[in-house]
């Protein structure tokens, strides 16, 4: 069986770029899609947050406080045993409601075991338009240029 549910991660992770234009489901089994203000009550609440957009996009901006795991590589952790308790609340989001990145990570993580997933639809830009919380590559070199200047 889990053979199986890898397998299909794999046939999973490789399916996203090329069905990256799709719009996201809204219904997941096993999955409770939730919309940006949900989201930000899970995120107050301490919710883990886990992005699925490649690493490079992560870098440059993501949800305050949120995982980097790339679907098609760090994402393959949830499914060893003992990496997270399946009972922990999880936010899965990229960068869309029209990427499907955050629609496959959720039903990956339901096929795993996992009981509190949330898909965030909305994803990522709908969070950076509503001004929640964030962190952008641009607040780390505004850092370093203040220490630079500091230094004189």
């Amino acid at each position: 069986m889990k053979w199986i549910s890898l397998v299909v991660g794999v046939i999973g992770s490789l399916y996203v770029h090329s069905v990256s234009a799709q719009e996201a489901p809204v219904n997941i089994k096993g999955v409770i899609t939730i919309n940006s203000h949900q989201a930000k009550r899970l995120h107050e609440l301490g919710a883990l947050f886990i992005d699925v957009r490649p690493y490079k996009q992560w870098r440059w901006g993501h949800v305050d406080g949120s995982h980097s795991l790339d679907l098609r590589g760090g994402f393959r952790q949830l499914f060893m045993e003992g990496t997270l308790n399946k009972q922990t609340p999880i936010v899965i989001y990229g960068n869309s409601t029209y990427h499907m990145r955050g629609a496959i990570g959720s039903y990956l993580a339901a096929l795993w075991g996992y009981k509190k997933i949330f898909f965030f639809r909305d994803g990522y830009y709908s969070w950076l338009a509503l001004d929640y919380p964030v962190t952008l590559t641009s607040d780390g070199l505004v850092d370093e240029q203040l220490s630079k200047r500091s230094q004189y």
